[in-house]
């Protein structure tokens, strides 16, 4: 018979094969269930309602109307919980109560010394064993997504970079299926675009790499702050960028797009008059990675050839003869 310490270590094992950030915390919530078999385990992603009084926003299933210990008439019980919870964040350390009924016990998962996800967990009561070893599957948890997090991020903007890309190109297609089956009257979709910044060559030359750092850093907080969170940014490399995004109408992602260009012309000053050429094409459920990238990739390159500072399309370049749609009969997923 196998040991419980072997099958944990298999248990660590399949969650080191999970790359995806949602599959992590599948993985560790399975894992849970399998060893401490909890009456309820959570995973929840903090946020901060406001920077400056630094106020836990608590998740819904603390409030009085859920009451996840399902005594409606003890509004204490939900106070007492969601105050453990606060703490444990604020904190950022492991916090329980035997006293409740059911045990809970709530411990931060933390991501360069801030506290991104809590692990919440209820039992019929706590042993050292089982906190003990919920602090330990909560360390492991901690240390791959640091892992995952800093194997998909940009070094020098914090974006994603084009090691991420693949998967939430899957995301958005599989949220593409499920927009499509709902018939929608005024159908939205998934964008890809690409853009870089205009003569960033000449710019570098002009002033310098660090210089040249501090334009593409400028444009990250511009894109950062019109674009929403829902729609994933990567830096390819270079002035490159990539982004995906979130569902919306044609007319929708265009004045997003064009505000994001005014933006930045405006931003930086007189020094450097900053200009994007920004190509995009529609995501189809049928298309893969390859040609998407190709396509967007195609109107940039259009742009680029008659004066840049804009943004196009492909299907319209298609439609207005500017540009010939190509078919790949063998593409291929490049990631």
């Amino acid at each position: 018979m196998r040991t419980d310490l072997k099958v944990i270590l298999d248990s660590l094992v399949r969650l080191t094969e999970q790359r995806q950030l949602d599959s992590l915390t599948k993985s560790l919530v399975s894992t849970v269930q399998q060893f401490v078999t909890p009456l309820d385990v959570q995973i929840f992603d903090i946020h901060i309602s406001s920077s400056e009084l630094e106020e836990v926003a608590l998740p819904e299933y603390f409030s009085l109307s859920h009451n996840p210990y399902g005594n409606s008439n003890d509004d204490s019980v939900c106070e007492e919980a969601a105050a453990c919870f606060t703490k444990c964040v604020s904190s950022q350390s492991t916090c329980y109560s035997n006293d409740l009924i059911p045990a809970l016990i709530a411990i931060p998962i933390k991501l360069n010394s801030c506290v991104v996800k809590v692990l919440w967990v209820k039992l019929e009561c706590i042993t050292e064993h089982n906190l003990g070893l919920l602090k330990g599957l909560a360390k492991v948890f901690e240390n791959f997504l640091a892992i995952v997090i800093e194997c998909e991020t940009d070094e020098l903007t914090g974006l994603l970079n084009r090691k991420a890309f693949g998967s939430r190109l899957r995301a958005a297609n599989t949220n593409l299926v499920s927009i499509e089956q709902a018939k929608i009257k005024q159908l939205k979709h998934h964008w890809l675009c690409i853009f870089d910044i205009d003569k960033f060559k000449l710019i570098n030359d002009s002033f310098g790499h660090l210089y040249g750092d501090e334009i593409l850093l400028d444009l990250v907080r511009v894109m950062r702050s019109v674009f929403d969170e829902e729609d994933a940014m990567f830096r390819f490399g270079g002035d490159e960028f990539v982004l995906l995004i979130a569902p919306s109408t044609k007319h929708q992602m265009l004045t997003k797009c064009q505000k994001f260009s005014d933006s930045l012309y405006r931003f930086h000053g007189e020094k450097v008059r900053l200009t994007v050429s920004m190509g995009i094409t529609q995501i189809c459920s049928d298309k893969q990675a390859n040609t998407l990238l190709i396509q967007a990739d195609q109107a940039l390159y259009y742009i680029k050839e008659t004066g840049r500072n804009r943004i196009e399309v492909y299907e319209d370049l298609v439609s207005r003869g500017a540009l010939s749609e190509k078919k790949f009969d063998d593409d291929i997923e490049i990631f």
